[in-house]
């Protein structure tokens, strides 16, 4: 924010900095421009701020970016059809100002992939009227790079295409000295989003009088999951129980009679909002 009383004081010359008259009559106008102006100013430019602007001051630069409406996507955690979030749309208006303004030189384009991830990018020219990114870290989470792909967010020139970016977290393969790095990278996945292997179990034991059970996967919450627990007695006959667990997976269920055979059920949803169903093996409770 420019300073005008500190510029019209540095003019004063020497035999008058002491003449307290003088200066207050000096900075009347200054006063004024700072108030009216300067400061009102710098509170646009703190409401426009892109990345500390949030609802819908967000909204505002979004319109001004051009954006007439927040976008809507499929994100996790809740996978539902809904306005991007804060963090995702403010990516978006970054690309969308580096869309406006750039020129798609690769150096340019690198500069808008730093600005718009926040991640030091590699940009590969292809030499044939393609390009593609390169990260070495995992620093890019799974929704962005869902968003980089789906929504063509890095700018690029007209007619140049974007292949599928790609995501090196260890040294390449080479022999070394010795062949010392023989058969140590692991297999190449492939460009784009790495793959998640989902690992899950529900386990289930019986203390007497309560069914308690658990539900582990990696890489995925396990809070406030609905269970569903089939309940098959000795004659056939099917009964349906509903549990829900806490934060660690665990659920319990009192009140089951008899011989049965329990059956555990549930659903979880994935980093890219893609349904991974878990079932427990046939579980016998005595009578």
């Amino acid at each position: 924010m420019f300073d005008h009383k500190a510029k019209v004081l540095s003019r004063v010359y020497w035999q008058y900095k002491n003449a307290p008259k003088l200066l207050q009559w000096l900075l009347i106008l200054p006063d004024i421009a700072q108030a009216r102006i300067e400061d009102q100013l710098e509170k646009i430019r703190n409401m426009l701020n892109v990345d500390t602007a949030e609802g819908e001051q967000l909204n505002i630069c979004g319109r001004i970016a051009g954006f007439r409406t927040r976008p809507v996507g499929r994100f996790y955690p809740s996978c539902d059809i809904a306005e991007v979030d804060d963090v995702l749309f403010r990516k978006m208006i970054k690309a969308k100002i580096c869309k406006n303004n750039g020129i798609a030189t690769l150096d340019d384009v690198k500069a808008a992939a730093d600005y718009i991830l926040e991640v030091e990018t590699t940009v590969l020219d292809g030499q044939d009227m393609t390009m593609r990114m390169v990260w070495q870290s995992d620093a890019v989470s799974v929704a962005v790079q869902q968003l980089v792909a789906d929504y063509d967010l890095i700018p690029r020139p007209q007619g140049v295409g974007m292949r599928k970016h790609r995501v090196v977290k260890y040294k390449p393969f080479g022999f070394g000295i010795h062949n010392a790095n023989f058969n140590r990278a692991p297999f190449w996945y492939g460009d784009g989003i790495p793959p998640i292997h989902y690992y899950g179990q529900i386990s289930l034991r019986w203390d007497g009088k309560t069914l308690n059970g658990q539900v582990v996967v990696n890489d995925l919450s396990v809070d406030d999951l609905d269970i569903t627990l089939v309940l098959t007695d000795a004659g056939g006959g099917v009964t349906n129980r509903y549990a829900v667990t806490d934060a660690s997976g665990v659920f319990s269920v009192g009140n089951i009679n008899g011989q049965v055979t329990v059956l555990a059920k549930t659903t979880l949803i994935t980093v890219l909002c893609e349904t991974l169903e878990l079932e427990s093996a046939p579980f016998n409770i005595p009578a």
